[in-house]
């Protein structure tokens, strides 16, 4: 591995490491706001449901098992990549969404596009309804940025 190389996959990983951890900030501070100001036996119910299917649904099925190793892998194959725009892109590489085959491209950007609505649609929420899903959201996206930080140094280490 490059120093240009690695320096490429250190970026690429903390790249979507600080986007994880900015919306675990961000959606963390509206639950833990919403929980501060007091839940029913109902709505605490719901939190801890809710917040346990997210974590295990998708933090620990869909992120650590599938997304995390693909996100890995990229920031691992952007070492070899000799294209100083995807380097300097390197966050949306690990992404995939440039530099990425067209079909897991085209994933990727559908994938961030329901996102995106899915953001829209939780905004329109009351509370403390929507602190309970930002709250819940939080946790399983804290659960991958774990997973990144826990894996990330196998993933840099020199091959050989």
């Amino acid at each position: 591995m490059t120093p240009g190389g690695r320096a490429a996959s250190i970026w690429a990983l903390l790249g979507v490491g600080l986007l994880l951890g900015s919306a675990v900030l961000r959606l963390g501070a509206r639950g833990i706001a919403t929980i501060a100001s007091g839940l029913t036996p109902l709505e605490w119910l719901l939190l801890v449901a809710l917040t346990v299917a997210f974590v295990y649904g998708e933090g620990v099925v869909t992120l650590e098992r599938r997304w995390v190793p693909k996100v890995l892998g990229r920031a691992r194959s952007l070492a070899r990549e000799p294209r100083l725009v995807l380097r300097l892109l390197a966050p949306l590489y690990g992404l995939s969404l440039v530099g990425a085959p067209p079909l897991r491209m085209l994933r990727a950007w559908a994938g961030t596009t329901a996102i995106l609505v899915a953001v829209l649609v939780v905004r329109s929420f009351p509370e403390p309804w929507r602190g309970i899903v930002d709250f819940a959201v939080a946790a399983a996206l804290a659960w991958a940025l774990l997973t990144i930080v826990r894996r990330a140094p196998r993933a840099l280490r020199p091959e050989g």
